[in-house]
């Protein structure tokens, strides 16, 4: 597994069909407890006192070899693929990827049906169930040639758990439970995977690559990359390094910088989009562009316009619920998706929410030398680590030996100094009123450059370039640090 992912909590996405689950429960020895209350509520709907069960169809889901579904929104057919990698084609699905899950689903149920009860037998009027405007019709054909065609009719009044159902050339009703014909009252797009990305497991994430957000509503780019000199802690092991340099916090980046992987979809909206498609819907001028890009892979996700949310009774509210999106990168999956806006932080975050409290992150026992300047005035911290014991063994500031503890204090808050708010502004005065320069044993580090703004606040340079604008009030408490510092006085922690 690759070091840069380790100590990451990714959260991984479980893509199973809501409608599988049921029907697993329904076909397993669960199914007397967990339909019970479904069956005794369609009772009290229908006014019978008990019902009688019946077995439709007995066949294997291995016996499929093709299920025709004619519905209102849709006309397809499902084969058993002889010769392909996949286990069914869907023609209508024009080569984009399908849920093999809901697939299976759609053929296990039509070879499995069954009634929970009998409604009527030899019916005279069809129509009264609404089978004369059915909800669906579907055929399902086995490997020994022979095919059954059923009809959907209407909900049984005053259930949404239940539909009538009759066979083609029969007149009898039966009542059947949802979870056997949920399949056969969709779209083709409803087949389409959920499952953009696939989620690796805790021992194959690839090697972090390039991460860049590109939003409509911001100036500036977000790119976060890995730390090179990452070794664990509370900080992220990638780092930001636009549209400033900054490290992220573990906790509230990681969705952030992994959510790419696991990214599911709540349904397919449009197959094949053409350039009309695409406008339709934003994706000619999106709201937010994210590219993940790294070895042995490259995505660019597209995303859209939004989705608001609506209330039981199908008002709009103005909260979004998703959002219409796109996906390069992955082969099969040519299509506009309606995807979560949950599942989608680079819509809602900030470089503000994800990066750490430290504007400068260099440990302790790689610091060599702290040098502080201002106007005319240098104060040289010198710093000595003993390796063996893993700790400061001495520090010295102008010559002048310093207490280690109070040091390690002082050094403490020079890391909190603040990165709540972005700056990307230059100073109007080009002259700094202090410099703080954290210096390494192998060169490198990092430095700080304050500069006058406006209203007792301060526009921090990081390493010559304007990041960050800062209250006055912690330049002014550092400053009194260095003065207790070199007296042996308590060091100020709060600002």
């Amino acid at each position: 597994m690759n070091s840069k992912v380790t100590g990451i909590i990714v959260v991984g996405v479980l893509a199973a069909s809501l409608g599988g689950m049921l029907l697993f429960l329904e076909k397993t020895g669960g199914n007397d407890s967990s339909s019970s209350a479904a069956e005794s509520s369609s009772t009290e709907v229908i006014n019978k006192k008990e019902s009688k069960k019946t077995q439709i169809v007995d066949r294997s889901v291995e016996q499929v070899t093709s299920v025709k579904v004619e519905n209102k929104f849709d006309t397809f057919e499902m084969v058993r693929n002889t010769t392909g990698k996949t286990t069914w084609l869907i023609d209508a699905l024009d080569g984009v990827a399908a849920s093999l899950t809901d697939e299976n689903s759609l053929a296990d149920c039509a070879a499995t049906l069954k009634s929970f009860d009998t409604v009527e037998e030899n019916a005279e009027d069809l129509s009264k169930y609404g089978f004369d405007e059915p909800t669906s019709k579907f055929t399902v054909t086995f490997e020994d040639g022979e095919s059954r065609t059923f009809i959907v009719g209407d909900m049984l009044p005053g259930s949404d758990r239940y539909y009538y159902l009759h066979e083609e050339g029969s007149n009898t009703v039966y009542e059947v439970l949802t979870t056997y014909l949920q399949y056969m009252c969709q779209s083709k797009e409803d087949f389409v995977t959920k499952v953009l990305i696939a989620q690796p497991g805790q021992d194959s994430y690839p090697d972090y690559g390039t991460l860049t957000v590109k939003r409509k509503d911001q100036d500036y780019k977000v790119v976060i990359k890995n730390d090179d000199k990452d070794e664990g802690g509370a900080v992220s092991a990638q780092i930001m390094t636009e549209p400033v340099y900054g490290y992220l916090n573990i906790s509230n980046s990681t969705e952030y910088t992994h959510g790419m992987w696991g990214l599911t979809a709540s349904t397919a909206a449009v197959i094949k989009p053409g350039k009309d498609d695409i406008k339709k819907y934003g994706l000619d001028d999106p709201y937010a562009t994210v590219t993940l890009k790294g070895d042995g892979y490259d995505y660019k996700l597209t995303i859209g316009d939004s989705i608001n949310a609506v209330d039981e009774n199908g008002n709009e509210l103005t909260a979004i619920d998703s959002y219409y999106c796109m996906l390069e990168g992955v082969e099969g999956l040519d299509c506009i998706f309606i995807i979560k806006a949950e599942e989608l932080p680079w819509v809602t975050k900030t470089p503000e929410n994800i990066l750490s409290s430290l504007m400068t992150f260099n440990y302790i026992k790689d610091v060599g030398e702290v040098k502080i300047t201002k106007g005319d005035s240098v104060d040289d911290i010198i710093v000595t680590y003993d390796t063996e014991a893993e700790d400061v063994k001495d520090a010295q500031m102008n010559g002048k030996s310093l207490d280690v503890p109070s040091f390690k204090t002082f050094y403490e808050f020079l890391l909190t100094c603040p990165t709540s708010e972005l700056c990307f502004d230059e100073p109007a005065d080009s002259k700094s009123i202090m410099k703080i320069e954290v210096i390494r044993h192998d060169g490198g580090g990092d430095t700080l450059e304050f500069f006058e703004d406006t209203g007792r606040r301060y526009i921090v340079k990081l390493n010559g370039v304007p990041s960050y604008r800062i209250e006055s009030k912690w330049a002014d408490q550092f400053e009194k640090n260095i003065t207790a510092l070199e007296k042996g006085e308590k060091i100020g922690e709060s600002y």
